[in-house]
């Protein structure tokens, strides 16, 4: 008595809730492993994950992993909330109060896009990309701007004209529209008597989706240019994200931990609001039918992340998270869809109660595990459950400022999507999020999910497309820049994409992150994180079924090394060509060097060489070769030891003789001019000849064309 507790009892305090979570996550785990895609609670899928022989046997850069049929469906897709500007919103209100992160100090933050009053900025870069389909929507409190609108069944005409306009916009440049009725912005008027728990929703939203279908049905060029109808957008994250966190307007006080419980009940405001939703789903799939768009798939898009758990202890977790985000809905609706409309976006690892963030993981900026094995799981666990109905990609994007991650994610859930095609699943569109950096909901502006980064000023917005952009385009067109030709990957763009990424985490570069380090507090301003060592690609992360592609993996050491010196290569001949060019321009005022007999600026070729070769030529020597004297053995790992020697020889030639370069034209690939008479010409010929053959050997190398 009064003696500490002893360590057995102790231990026994520690371990029994442990021991009974682990007893209810091996009563529930393997019973839904097999439904939901997920581990169950041994860490082990119910079902290996398929691999196409492609995948890891394809070795030359130009074969080609996986491709898809002309009919399959590419597109971008975007939101009335995030890129619509003169939109008075609830998320507008939301961030004027101070509920929006990364907002406030963001200039032009309420433009948004401008896809209101300039929307052909957006419309062709889509077009320019190479798809065929554009997910937009209609935001409902524009078209119904009060409840008395709503009550005797009347639009804002003149908001529908103009929406109207960008509909025809889009056939006019080739794009077909998924088009959306809601999208996570209610109607104030709506929400502030409770939103989707309010009874009166459904029959507010039949009315508006009469309206704006009975319209498109009316217009020919509108119906035949309609795809499909997407009726709610991501029903489980409103629901959650508006009544049991409260972080969604219309904003209220942060639920008590009582309150946040009693939300996912079957008698909460989640279970009321997703019921309330599904009836307006089936009202607004009637309403399709009877206005003459009969002929038009109309579904839902479900938010599906792929849950996984940090410890066994954590698998209850888990399982009651999939319980209320992964089926709930579908099931609700699942009878009167035409497609059934996956997001995703990756992981989500749940530990203690929140949610985990391992260094050891790849995060995207707005938190999400990049995961795409968990994409083929999501689509083989919805084509079991639905087996005869097709499945759209809705949404799948990765938030990346710097460009990094975007490339491989693209890719890399790609070959997921084909995997699942191979392995029976019905899929038939694939939309990628988003089109340009905007206003992502409590977010704000910090994640940049764009293919396009948007740059804002107080002066301006500017648009500017990413490396990503093109890639996609190629992607998405086969490589033939016409869209409509079918998709397709080669092992050339997969090991590029993945290398230019191994090269951020060598270097330990840092990036962007929107996240606090409960996973969830969204922060004004980004923080750092290193990028993961974790290979991530498809098949590569885990179990068995990985053998083929790890063998792959083990065998191909040297080539990824001397992959990841190609990359530099092709770092090397841009730096090349760059200098050349900056030191003729600094000579004779322009770029082509001593072209169409411009004379140099100053001073004779003595100082010309002295001024060239003394910072040009060491600081390119170091870089190349290390800091030790060129011609030395060490390096840095920029330069492969294949034709090395060749390059050596190359640049001390350059080295001796670069005044003459400046006295040709780099524009051409023999000097046209004498400046000095005699040798100068000679030279000239001898350093352009050496320096092009040396750049096309560094491309060489970067495109796999010298072994």
């Amino acid at each position: 008595r009064g003696a500490p507790p002893s360590r057995a009892l102790a231990a026994a305090r520690m371990l029994v809730p442990r021991a009974l979570c682990l007893l209810a996550a091996l009563a529930a785990g393997p019973a839904l492993a097999e439904d939901y895609g997920t581990p169950d609670v041994f860490g082990q899928f119910a079902e290996p994950l398929h691999v196409p022989p492609a995948y890891a046997n394809a070795t030359a850069p130009d074969d080609v992993l996986a491709s898809f049929p002309p009919s399959f469906a590419f597109g971008l897709a975007s939101a009335p909330a995030h890129v619509e500007d003169g939109l008075e919103d609830a998320w507008l209100e939301h961030a004027r109060g101070g509920h929006v992160a990364a907002w406030s100090h963001v200039p032009r933050a309420h433009e948004r896009n401008r896809f209101w009053s300039e929307p052909e900025i957006e419309l062709d870069i889509v077009r320019d990309a190479g798809v065929t389909l554009l997910r937009m929507g209609v935001d409902w409190a524009r078209l119904v701007p009060s409840a008395r609108a709503s009550d005797v069944g009347t639009i804002d005409e003149e908001a529908w004209k103009h929406y109207a306009r960008t509909l025809h916009a889009c056939r006019e440049r080739g794009l077909r529209v998924m088009l959306t009725l809601f999208h996570h912005s209610l109607p104030p008027w709506l929400g502030e008597v409770g939103g989707w728990t309010n009874q009166s929703s459904v029959a507010h939203f039949s009315t508006f989706a009469r309206a704006v279908l009975s319209r498109v049905a009316a217009d020919e060029g509108l119906r035949d240019n309609l795809h499909s109808v997407v009726t709610v957008n991501e029903p489980n994250v409103f629901a959650g994200m508006t009544y049991c966190a409260r972080a969604w307007p219309p904003a209220r006080d942060p639920p008590s931990a009582v309150e946040a419980a009693h939300c996912v009940t079957p008698w909460g405001d989640y279970a009321s609001a997703m019921a309330r939703m599904a009836d307006a789903h089936h009202a607004a799939r009637r309403v399709a039918k009877e206005v003459g768009l009969a002929h038009v798939p109309v579904g839902v898009a479900h938010h599906v992340p792929s849950f996984d758990a940090a410890t066994l202890a954590d698998r209850p977790a888990q399982r009651a998270a999939e319980t209320l985000a992964v089926f709930w809905f579908h099931d609700l609706v699942a009878s009167a869809c035409d497609f059934t409309g996956i997001n995703y976006y990756g992981r989500e690892i749940l530990a203690g109660g929140g949610l985990a963030m391992p260094l050891s993981e790849e995060y995207s900026e707005a938190g999400r595990s990049v995961y795409p094995e968990g994409l083929y799981r999501m689509l083989r666990a919805f084509h079991k459950r639905s087996p005869n109905v097709p499945i759209y990609i809705t949404e799948n994007g990765v938030a990346d400022a710097t460009d990094r991650l975007r490339a491989p994610y693209l890719l890399e859930h790609l070959l997921a999507v084909r995997a699942a095609m191979d392995a029976g699943v019905d899929v038939r569109a694939y939309v990628f999020w988003t089109i340009a950096d905007n206003w992502e909901w409590a977010d704000g502006y910090c994640p940049k999910f764009g293919l396009v980064d948007v740059l804002r000023t107080p002066e301006g917005i500017e648009w500017v497309k990413r490396p990503s952009y093109e890639l996609f385009r190629q992607v998405v067109t086969a490589g033939t820049g016409k869209p409509g030709a079918g998709g397709r990957i080669t092992r050339g763009q997969r090991d590029a994409a993945w290398t230019q990424l191994q090269l951020a985490v060598r270097r330990k570069e840092r990036r962007p992150f929107c996240r606090a380090d409960d996973g969830a507090t969204a922060l004004d301003h980004a923080k750092q994180r290193p990028f993961s060592r974790r290979d991530w690609r498809y098949g590569y992360h885990m179990g068995p079924q990985a053998a083929p592609l790890r063998r792959d993996r083990r065998r191909g050491r040297a080539a990824e090394r001397a992959l990841v010196n190609g990359t530099y290569w092709a770092g090397v001949a841009e730096r090349m060509d760059a200098g050349w060019r900056e030191i003729t321009a600094a000579f004779y005022g322009r770029e082509d060097g001593g072209a169409g007999g411009a004379e140099p600026r100053a001073g004779p070729a003595a100082d010309w060489g002295a001024a060239l070769g003394t910072p040009k030529l060491a600081e390119a020597r170091a870089w190349l070769f290390g800091p030790d004297a060129p011609g030395s053995s060490g390096d840095r790992g920029l330069i492969s030891a294949v034709g090395l020697d060749d390059l050596r020889t190359w640049l001390r030639s350059a080295g001796g003789n670069a005044t003459a370069f400046l006295h040709g034209q780099a524009s051409a690939s023999e000097p046209a001019a004498r400046r000095d008479g005699g040798a100068g010409d000679e030279w000239g010929a001898s350093v352009w000849r050496a320096h092009k053959a040396a750049v096309e050997w560094a491309q060489d190398v970067a495109d796999h064309r010298t072994s």
